[in-house]
């Protein structure tokens, strides 16, 4: 195929392909009739998972941003077309990673042509001499100045990277030096992801538990933690007192902020810029030494020399008994009906002594007769120890638990018809017969529900756990939640994005969207916890 993309082709479309790579998502193929793309096609097992909503969202980015879609597209392979299968999204076109993105390298193999990841300049100066690699400060401190020129640029246009590390960045050397990203798909755009956020080991924030994925401050965080470790020509440090002997004191200053684990602390990567200038200014190249012979000898071990596969991912925390009953979906709602329906009959019973036939008017204005209440008398020689003494009628009796008004059956009724008008939807390009997905609707329900009447249910009862239901809570009440995507954990349970659409007054304008971890209950699923609430595009 020819010419510019569409936002959407078929697969049968794209011609011949050679396959030139592949991931723990999927394998890249290149185009043998258009060279300038690369179609990712998803593995089967991620194909459910996908997020086409936000697929489609990242698209239109490149042809919505105006003067920025060059920019953008000189600095990533960003998806620029969505593929489809029989009707099924199985991947996204993308541009071809530029020639000076790559980089011919010896390694103990002997020679190879290689896509330059930054993760081969994280290294010791005799590593660098051995693979024939040459970069001095300057060139350490212009890769790390047009890095953080390319995040401010993502960040003004609500990306963030999320899984920012050595394996998704390359580098290019001729002239002045530059970088490129690659697996844009796993970015976040607006607070929406494609797929579940992941980091690479060894480049986690500090308590990925207790702090959002891919955000401004995760990214900064990262960007910090690869300046030191650029400087410091090691894999694995987080140490910037490591990079001493190469960067400067304010440039030590910045990243000792960037790894603080209070992320309101972290300096954006645009604040670094003024200070790289000056740094660079005062820098001056050093010319290439000879190269050397390549070593004979195994070459040493050394973590993340290539991707890893699983990457880290966020599990739900052991489960917490939690005080609740178990219930979902319109098992919560009849039992609710039926508590009601056993409410009115023991009011009946506790406001009318007079023996008649007692009547009980409902707020709906439909009158319930029911008949009087009889109950057989105690036995009074041998009484019961664990029951109450008896009345003259044979009724138990409990002082100071007086049983609900009418008025009290007022307020419940409200409660009941928040579950009611609630609905839970499956966004498209999800099977909405499996029964993976028919498990999440009904459990999604659940928790809508308890959102609504302000007891949002979770096994997970932590503190930051609460708070985030507390915050979801105070978004609504809503009157959809949408599934827009659906994964399996590395626990084996679901994953579940949702977006919840508020209605009525006094909810939040716009929608919310966070991401449920749900745990095995018997025969269905529990939310055992959620993250944080974002805004997001209500589908």
């Amino acid at each position: 195929m020819t010419g510019p993309l569409p936002p959407e082709v078929s697969l049968s479309a794209l011609g011949p392909r050679t396959r030139v790579g592949a991931g723990g998502q999927g394998t890249v193929y290149a185009l043998t009739e258009d060279p300038r793309w690369v179609y990712k096609e998803y593995a089967t097992r991620f194909v459910d998972d996908v997020d086409v909503t936000t697929l489609h969202r990242f698209v239109r980015l490149a042809a919505d941003v105006g003067p920025d879609a060059d920019a953008l597209l000189g600095l990533a392979a960003w998806p620029t077309a969505i593929v489809r299968k029989e009707g099924v999204v199985r991947g996204f076109l993308m541009p071809r990673v530029p020639d000076r993105f790559r980089v011919r390298i010896q390694l103990p193999r002997g020679p190879d042509t290689v896509l330059a990841q930054v993760q081969y300049l994280l290294n010791s100066d005799d590593y660098l001499r051995d693979r024939g690699l040459h970069i001095d400060n300057r060139m350490r401190l212009e890769l790390l100045r047009d890095t953080g020129e390319a995040l401010t640029l993502l960040h003004r246009l609500g990306v963030c990277v999320g899984d920012l590390s050595p394996n998704n960045l390359l580098f290019s050397l001729d002239a002045r030096p530059r970088c490129y990203f690659i697996d844009c798909d796993a970015m976040r755009l607006d607070g929406d992801s494609v797929l579940a956020q992941a980091e690479t080991p060894e480049w986690h924030v500090p308590d990925a538990d207790a702090e959002e994925l891919a955000t401004p401050a995760t990214d900064a965080f990262k960007f910090g933690l690869l300046a030191v470790r650029l400087f410091a020509g090691d894999q694995q440090t987080r140490d910037p007192d490591a990079a001493r002997r190469r960067l400067d004191r304010q440039l030590l200053t910045l990243a000792g902020r960037s790894l603080d684990p209070d992320r309101q602390r972290r300096p954006a990567p645009e604040q670094w810029l003024p200070t790289l200038d000056r740094s660079i200014h005062r820098t001056p190249p050093t010319p290439p030494v000879e190269p050397v012979a390549p070593p004979t000898e195994q070459e040493p071990p050394r973590r993340n020399a290539t991707r890893p596969d699983p990457v880290r991912r966020i599990i739900p925390k052991p489960r917490v008994v939690s005080p609740q009953p178990a219930g979902r979906g319109w098992g919560l709602l009849v039992g609710a009906m039926v508590a009601i329906a056993v409410l009115v009959g023991l009011i009946s019973a506790n406001s009318d002594s007079s023996g008649t036939t007692s009547r009980t008017t409902l707020p709906t204005g439909f009158r319930w007769t029911a008949p009087p209440p009889s109950y057989p008398g105690l036995p009074m020689r041998n009484p019961d120890p664990l029951l109450p003494a008896g009345s003259s009628a044979g009724l138990p009796r409990y002082p100071g638990l007086p049983l609900p008004t009418r008025f009290d059956l007022e307020k419940l009724l409200p409660l009941t018809r928040a579950c009611i008008l609630s609905d839970v939807t499956v966004g498209p390009g999800l099977n909405r017969s499996s029964a993976r997905t028919k498990a999440a609707v009904v459990t999604v329900g659940s928790f809508l529900c308890g959102l609504n009447i302000d007891a949002p249910r979770l096994v997970d009862r932590s503190k930051t756990q609460l708070a985030r239901a507390g915050t979801l809570t105070g978004k609504g009440p809503f009157r959809v939640a949408t599934i827009i995507g659906i994964r399996t954990a590395a626990s084996g349970n679901p994953q579940v994005n949702v977006v919840f659409a508020p209605s009525g007054a006094g909810s939040s304008a716009g929608c919310w969207r966070s991401r449920l971890s749900l745990v095995k209950d018997g025969d269905g699923y529990d939310v055992g916890a959620l993250s944080a609430p974002v805004r997001a595009s209500c589908p």
